[in-house]
């Protein structure tokens, strides 16, 4: 298969390939890249670069000149990226990070670039980490031609341009960002650690007319006055549950603007794309889903065959794959008439005497009350129940918060089973979302 620098040089555009906060990326400049010659076939590099064109300039480079590529967030503390360098047995990290001095053999990225190409590109291992918010991640094993399964090529006369506001080591970022470089389009990757306003003022300077966001992260952008001047003609969603109310709130907004929500998930690859607004999923799809890709109910656990058998093609000791190569997403499903719709992860689940209770429903009813902007749900120890429903809820405006709190409560009174009822209802100014665009969720205290 061929390489990166190779399926982007095939690739037509008129425009530049990357624009980020430090300066662009011509495709004739990223034709040029190739590797330091003092590169072995055999080495393992992790790489570990907070700049996304650096990293992308050391992809170029390292793509089909090793055998194993290991990507880690720039987010992640020293102490993780030694870690899962280890795991993987890497023999030097990639980084412009000064926080991992004395992590091992360390490299700079212009010391893997050079001007070597091989004839024959080597099959380079991806590897990828999950996005989890607690331990040390999985380590996924994927491939150039796994994590480009689903890219779609445009013709010169469309040259679609790419907003990237994940984190592009991590799985839904590598997505966006492998469709604009092999898809030819353009990349957009503003500065993250800018305030978001900013970010989305970037995004309407140079055109974007593609952006990806989970739900957490659009009804951010939704509070951002300057989103309508963002030339949309695709809206995609993922990495979360995607619920009807933030499906509506985007169609008044963007009224003309095509919309999808993918289902993926770094352990089994792209799953399936659904683009008819609602939320879910046609029950269909288990048995026959588009893209190729098989699916079945398993007590209720959704499991995956991506084309391939497997994330990468192989059984992967990370993920769990069953005799038939479906891959466990962990996700669970309730079936409604002709539609699936996602619950939340089997193992987020809360028990409230005795009852299974999902923190994503709870939060879908909460944003469903007119005021309420974004919400999160946790859990809070109790002698006799075994745990508490608490509800963080960031309000859209100035509303009073004791009535806000009155219509919270009887929303779920009216939309959910006794256990699943807050018993306690917080307030807060904003929300921590991880490098991956996701809500972070650990247990309320106090």
């Amino acid at each position: 298969m061929p390489c990166l620098s190779q399926q982007i040089a095939a690739a037509s555009r008129a425009r530049p390939l990357v624009i980020s906060a430090s300066g662009s990326l011509s495709p004739q400049a990223a034709a040029s890249i190739g590797a330091a010659a003092d590169l072995s076939p055999d080495d393992r590099l992790a790489i570990s670069v907070s700049d996304p064109r650096v990293l992308i300039e050391t992809l170029l480079a390292l793509d089909g000149q090793v055998e194993t590529l290991l990507l880690v967030s720039y987010a992640q503390p020293p102490e993780i990226v030694r870690k899962l360098a280890d795991a993987a047995g890497c023999t030097a990290i990639v980084t412009d990070r000064a926080d991992l001095a004395g992590a091992g053999d360390l490299r700079r990225p212009d010391q893997v670039r050079g001007d070597r190409h091989r004839a024959e590109p080597l099959p380079t291992r991806w590897l990828m980490t999950t996005s989890g918010t607690t331990g040390v991640p999985k380590i996924i094993a994927h491939s150039l031609k796994s994590l480009s399964r689903t890219v779609y090529r445009y013709g010169a006369d469309r040259n679609p341009v790419w907003g990237l506001l994940y984190d592009p080591t991590r799985f839904a970022g590598m997505q966006v960002t492998l469709q604009a470089l092999i898809g030819g389009g353009t990349l957009v990757a503003p500065d993250t650690s800018l305030p978001l306003a900013e970010q989305v003022a970037e995004l309407a300077r140079h055109g974007c007319t593609f952006l990806s966001a989970t739900p957490t992260l659009w009804r951010r952008l939704m509070m951002v006055p300057g989103i309508r001047d963002v030339p949309l003609g695709q809206i995609t969603l993922g990495g979360e549950i995607v619920d009807q109310g933030i499906l509506d709130a985007l169609r008044g907004a963007f009224p003309d603007t095509r919309m999808t929500h993918i289902y993926a998930s770094t352990e089994a690859g792209v799953g399936f794309a659904v683009n008819d607004g609602r939320a879910g999923f046609p029950a269909a799809y288990l048995k026959a889903a588009p893209t190729g890709v098989k699916m079945k109910l398993v007590d209720g656990i959704l499991w995956l065959r991506p084309p391939g058998a497997g994330a990468a093609g192989h059984k992967d000791p990370a993920i769990e794959i069953d005799a038939e190569g479906y891959v466990c997403s962990g996700d669970r499903i309730s079936l409604e008439g002709d539609r699936a719709f996602f619950l939340g992860r089997d193992n987020g689940s809360i028990n409230v005497g005795g009852v299974k209770v999902f923190p994503e429903v709870i939060e879908r009813v909460i944003t469903g009350v007119p005021g309420v902007a974004m919400a999160k749900v946790s859990s809070k120890s109790n002698p006799i129940t075994g745990a508490l429903i608490v509800a963080e809820v960031q309000l859209a405006g100035d509303a009073d918060r004791a009535e806000m709190k009155q219509r919270i409560i009887a929303a779920c009174r009216d939309g959910l089973e006794r256990e699943a009822v807050p018993a306690m209802v917080r307030f807060v100014d904003s929300f921590q979302v991880n490098a991956a665009g996701k809500l972070v969720r650990s247990a309320a205290k106090g």
